[in-house]
């Protein structure tokens, strides 16, 4: 185990999620190594314009729209994302445990915790760390991007994973209009980190029969709050295979996290009052109420934990972003964008 960094069991179990097990706390130091940028990690610059790193290299661009109406993301072309080392036949008869007990996701939630903390291109940085059993939901039921200050706050809470069918599908770019949001792309959506191993690879037909008799090990996903989205950090082939199978992979999410108490505010409470009379007046679908119950549980909740990822300043700035991605557009033989779309992200304003 590295010095400083200490584990224990997550005594809150309140995070808004499905939980099917036991999950941990990971308190790491803001000394030593843990100081430093980690080897996969997310970079900002002005106007929502973002870009994650792996290894030193640009693995995915991001621009989000100042009113947060849309974004648009672009894969960088680095062939090796941060990954963990991987499981081998030991490792996984190592539990003995009954899958899916709390025994099981204990042993898996120790084993993977050690590996983060020990893995030689670290993941994780300084603070508060949660690693849990989460549940997936259907793309239907996840719900939708904030469309006002009024439903958003530092410390978000998290939103349940879905759409784990679109990992073995690896698109280059894609627009997501977060206004209109389509299912697979609402709050929650699981994001791939490499394009998919074939159906008919080694590992994926190994995986497939642990899928097949109920022993397959927990993918790693990592919630990246200002994206909404869950990053799959390990196991892309766990996932292809349990598709494959047709059930349901066991996931383990991993989030940075910091307590989330806010003072009474009369202020903002009336103003999330006003806000709710006056959307549920203009028309009271069922959006509008999930969207209004959000917003209310937001404003008058005292005290949460919420999910807060951390980003390093873009060394460069928008000119070095706008760089990029443009050098990236010249040498690209297609773009999977709309002319229009591709204009507004590479755009200087």
């Amino acid at each position: 185990m590295h010095p400083g960094v200490s584990i224990g069991v997550d005594d809150f179990r309140s995070w808004g999620l499905e939980t099917p097990g036991p999950g941990l706390l990971l308190e790491v130091p803001a000394t030593g190594p843990w100081r430093a940028r980690p080897a996969l990690h997310l970079e900002a610059a002005s106007d929502y314009r973002l870009r994650l790193m792996s290894g030193g290299q640009p693995l995915l661009w991001a621009r989000i729209d100042t009113w947060w109406d849309r974004a648009v993301f672009l894969r960088g072309k680095t062939h090796a994302p941060w990954s963990l080392p991987p499981l081998t036949a030991p490792d996984v008869r190592a539990v003995t445990q009954a899958p899916g007990s709390e025994g099981w996701w204990e042993a898996w939630g120790w084993r993977l915790a050690r590996t983060l903390v020990e893995a030689p291109s670290p993941v994780l940085h300084a603070g508060r760390w949660c690693l849990s059993p989460v549940r997936a939901i259907s793309a239907d039921k996840a719900e939708r991007h904030p469309v006002s200050p009024m439903e958003w706050r530092f410390g978000q809470p998290l939103q349940p994973p879905h759409s784990l069918d679109a990992v073995p599908r690896f698109s280059g770019a894609w627009n997501e209009d977060w206004w209109e949001t389509l299912p697979a792309q609402r709050p929650g959506a699981v994001l791939a980190l490499r394009a998919p191993s074939a159906s008919d690879d080694g590992r994926v037909k190994s995986w497939r029969k642990r899928a097949k008799d109920g022993t397959l090990p927990p993918t790693l996903l990592l919630y990246v709050d200002i994206l909404a989205k869950w990053l799959v950090l390990d196991g892309h082939d766990r996932v292809h295979a349990a598709l494959l199978e047709g059930v349901e992979p066991p996931l383990l999410g991993l989030w940075p996290f910091i307590p989330a108490a806010r003072p009474e505010s009369s202020v903002r409470e009336e103003g999330a009052l006003f806000s709710a009379d006056f959307q549920l007046r203009a028309g009271a679908t069922p959006a509008v109420v999930e969207r209004v119950n959000r917003m209310l549980l937001l404003n008058f909740t005292r005290s949460a934990q919420g999910a807060v990822s951390r980003a390093w300043p873009l060394r460069g700035g928008v000119d070095a972003w706008r760089a990029e991605v443009l050098a990236w557009r010249r040498w690209s033989q297609e773009l999977p964008l709309a002319a229009e779309d591709w204009d507004w992200f590479a755009s200087p304003r």
